[in-house]
């Protein structure tokens, strides 16, 4: 049936309303308005945040504890002013990122990790990292998101601290399918891990559907389950329509899967079959009053106390986000990064409703919300610019946060038996 032109203008007069408005609140006020943090804000009493390894690690993407070691493993990449392929520019590969060995609980050194037998043609770009290590073994084993210049891969290492060496296993992709644009990593074993993947306009291919993919939180972005145990790699799609798919992390009773999207300002969770390894088709969604990067669990958090983990296994509190609250600035520090600078903010999400006392909230509050979010830090930027992970140690009193485009880690600690304010 032929619609009348009446009808056809108001239509067309209502699309164009309703674009404006999902471009208003999706693209336009996030550049515009830059909320009000302050230099600096914790909320551990007698809390000391100080910035290390400026002169050693720059723009650190990720990094993850090993808290039965007292080691953090760090992912930098001098090198992403000129090449970083998730919001450009493309321009030089050559130079090399790195991972970094710091013995936060000890001697609090810094060792740079040797990677052996990793092909000399190959690039090193460096994202999201995090390892396995099996009950019965101390073999780990490193999972690296690595953006080459022919294509993005996950590099396999079997990880020495005590040597800070990393010895190459194989690198996994599968010609740009499952594995398009990985972010960040969750093992399962040491043969099988997910991934995310923040994109399907890739910046280098599509660099306006990219833009426009981005603005828009077109949930366009998924997950991957990969199993590389048999003669070939196998690939599955569990988690699909998540706007940049970005973080993720396996709950340590493994039945829950967080993936942060970036751009839909929120954390999914998901049930885990660990038989299976599938995920719910219907996740929760947690709505966060930031852009969320890197996901992490508190790992030294008991998983028997019932006020970590309920009847079911599903947590209670320990799931940690880093993000940015302002994506006009990091955007402009991506361009820029050693003339700007961009606000952090580091959270947990608890189940449960209540405030966040920070002086800008990390998530909406309600007696009606399920979750809610919990500053750890933040800052307005000149303290420590760019957060994208926050991993904690609460038992030893230690929080580590990387930043994008940040000289050094900046590392909280205090005195693990007073509360959180």
């Amino acid at each position: 049936m032929t619609l009348p032109s009446l009808d056809l203008r108001l239509l067309a007069t209502l699309a164009a309303v309703s674009g404006s408005a999902l471009f208003l609140c999706r693209t336009a006020l996030p550049f515009i308005i830059v909320p009000s943090i302050p230099t600096l804000w914790l909320p551990f009493r007698k809390g000391k945040a100080e910035v290390l390894f400026k002169d050693i690690i720059k723009y650190s993407e990720d990094i993850i504890l090993d808290p039965e070691y007292g080691v953090a493993i760090i992912s930098s990449d001098g090198n992403r002013a000129k090449w970083n392929t998730v919001m450009g520019p493309h321009i030089d590969p050559n130079p090399k990122g790195s991972l970094h060995i710091y013995t936060y609980a000890s001697e609090r050194t810094i060792r740079k990790v040797r990677l052996i037998g990793l092909p000399e043609d190959a690039d090193f770009h460096p994202l999201g990292i995090n390892y396995f290590r099996d009950a019965h073994s101390d073999r780990t084993r490193l999972f690296v998101v690595n953006h080459e210049r022919t294509g993005c891969k996950v590099a396999i290492f079997d990880i020495d601290y005590e040597k800070a060496e990393a010895q190459y296993v194989t690198s996994i992709s599968d010609g740009d399918n499952h594995i398009l644009s990985p972010n960040a990593v969750a093992p399962i074993s040491y043969t099988s891990f997910y991934v995310t993947n923040d994109h399907y306009f890739v910046k280098r291919r599509n660099p306006l559907l990219n833009i426009l993919e981005t603005a828009f939180a077109a949930p366009l972005g998924w997950v991957t389950l990969v199993d590389f145990s048999g003669e070939q790699p196998a690939f599955e799609t569990v988690a699909r329509g998540i706007a940049f798919a970005n973080g993720i992390v396996i709950t340590p009773t493994g039945k829950e899967v967080a993936v942060a999207s970036t751009s839909g300002s929120c954390i999914y969770i998901y049930e885990r079959n660990p038989e299976s390894n599938e995920l719910s088709e219907e996740p929760e969604r947690i709505e966060v009053n930031f852009h969320p990067d890197n996901l992490s669990f508190n790992e030294t958090l008991d998983i028997k106390d019932p006020t970590v983990f309920d009847e079911n296994g599903k947590f209670l509190r320990g799931l940690i986000a880093g993000g940015a609250p302002s994506a006009r600035k990091i955007f402009a520090m991506a361009r820029n990064p050693e003339q700007c600078s961009a606000p952090s903010i580091v959270a947990e999400i608890r189940r449960g409703n209540g405030r966040d006392p920070a002086p800008f909230a990390a998530g909406p509050s309600g007696a009606r919300k399920k979750y809610r979010a919990l500053t750890l830090y933040q800052s307005n930027g000149e303290h420590f610019p760019t957060s994208t992970t926050g991993d904690m140690d609460s038992r030893r009193g230690r929080l580590l946060i990387s930043g994008l485009y940040a000289h050094g880690i900046l590392e909280i600690s205090w005195d693990p038996n007073d509360p959180i304010e």
